[in-house]
């Protein structure tokens, strides 16, 4: 049995290959394997891990038609032989070389099921950063080694930055589920359910390329993508509140709240259809957040009356408008507040498109009015601002023409060199 496994799923990923296993080959821990599992790359990866694998003995490569990273972490667990298994994509990198050794004796020592590292952020020039999700408090940093119950683990992000048992997870069947969005996640929180304790270590185990893997939203571009990024939140809440963790679903609920947010700020209307799909139009999710929640809701709601068109949508909405407390959603502004007035004032669809359009050209004038005055503000201040300037700079000129300036000039040199 070897003491680690690290397994790395890798697709078409030949430009960081090399530099990611090196990584792994300046680790301390001895008696460890890298199981590459290559999902059916079409780029020369597969040709590049067996070079690297003449290189280095400790590679051991797997194939698989492509099916996902999920899936090909799965194999890689079944296929492990480590007493620990750790995780690493094919572009990002180990950081501290004893951090596995370090991580490993500890997690031996104690039989723990999971321990963690830290993590940094890898920019593409290759510098290393602080994490902010440290700052942002996602989840936590362990500074001393230190043993914390599951609950306070935070965020159920950065599986990669711990190593677990593999009788663990093979004992409790925990796996990256059938997710091509959001699959990390719930990997993530059927672990943490599963404990009771976290062993942390004050090392730097891992780096994760960014930003290349921090637009997120960007990366929902289809319905199927869609479907599954705003089911893994669903499955997230409940397997936490299943499973006795509620504060950490109440803790990730807002990263759910930000793509509502984003949705509704773009009037992504397919979101919303799906966000709809997932929790239905009312439930007890977010009922800490009702504000918020209610407020993207409105919102989207407005932009989808007039995208559907319809007089069945139309009357479908403003059922939905009366159930919610409109006026008590502090964000709702005056213009939405006219809108929503005048969606219960009207009687058809017909009636409301009549109407609607005087509404939103009014809103738009007043826009245009508010803006201007901004405008035309700040275009004061920038006068005012090059009016200083220049007398700043008459001034200076004043003062390095005067007599007394170049009478102290000796004075100062002296002062100069004296510093």
């Amino acid at each position: 049995m070897k003491k680690v496994s690290i397994i790395m799923p890798v697709y078409n990923g030949e430009r960081f290959l090399e530099k990611s296993i090196e990584s792994v080959s300046k680790q301390t821990i001895d008696d460890f394997e890298l199981i590459c599992v290559d999902d059916g790359s079409t780029d020369n990866s597969l040709d590049l891990l067996y070079q690297l694998q003449e290189k280095y003995d400790f590679i051991k490569i797997l194939t698989q038609e492509n099916q996902g990273s999920g899936k090909a972490r799965n194999y890689g667990i079944d296929e492990a032989s480590g007493e620990y298994i750790g995780f690493l994509d094919a572009d990002d990198i180990f950081v501290d070389e004893d951090a596995l050794e370090k991580m490993y004796e500890i997690g031996h020592i104690h039989d723990a099921d999971l321990v963690a590292g830290n993590l940094q952020e890898l920019l593409p020039n290759g510098k290393l950063i602080y994490n902010s999700n440290y700052t942002d408090n996602n989840y936590y940093e362990f500074k001393t080694i230190e043993k914390i119950p599951s609950k306070e683990y935070g965020v159920p992000w950065a599986f990669y930055k711990n190593i677990y048992k593999k009788s663990f997870l093979v004992e409790k069947d925990i796996r990256f589920r059938d997710l091509i969005r959001g699959q990390d996640p719930v990997f993530m929180a059927e672990v943490l359910v599963n404990l009771d304790e976290i062993y942390g270590v004050p090392v730097v185990l891992y780096a994760y390329l960014f930003p290349e893997k921090g637009n997120t939203y960007g990366k929902v571009n289809s319905p199927k993508k869609r479907l599954h990024y705003v089911t893994h939140y669903k499955r997230t809440f409940d397997i936490f509140e299943e499973g006795g963790l509620e504060n950490l679903s109440e803790q990730y609920k807002p990263k759910f709240l930000n793509f509502f947010r984003y949705s509704a700020r773009v009037s992504d209307l397919a979101a919303y259809d799906t966000i709809l799909e997932v929790f239905g139009k009312h439930n007890h999710y977010f009922d800490n957040f009702k504000d918020r929640y209610d407020f993207y809701n409105i919102s989207l709601i407005l932009d989808k009356i007039n995208a559907e068109n319809t007089e069945e949508y139309f009357q479908e909405a403003k059922d939905e408008i009366k159930s919610i407390e409109v006026w008590k959603i502090p964000k709702i502004n005056a213009y939405q507040h006219r809108v929503i007035s005048f969606i219960n004032s009207c009687e058809t669809f017909e009636e409301y498109k009549k109407g609607y359009s005087d509404i939103h050209i009014t809103y738009l004038k007043n826009e245009n009015k508010r803006l201007t005055r901004k405008y035309n503000s700040l275009s004061k201040q920038v006068k005012k601002n090059q009016k200083k300037n220049r007398s700043l700079k008459k001034l200076n000129k004043s003062l390095l023409n005067s007599s007394s300036w170049k009478i102290t000039a000796g004075l100062r040199k002296l002062n100069n060199r004296g510093k």
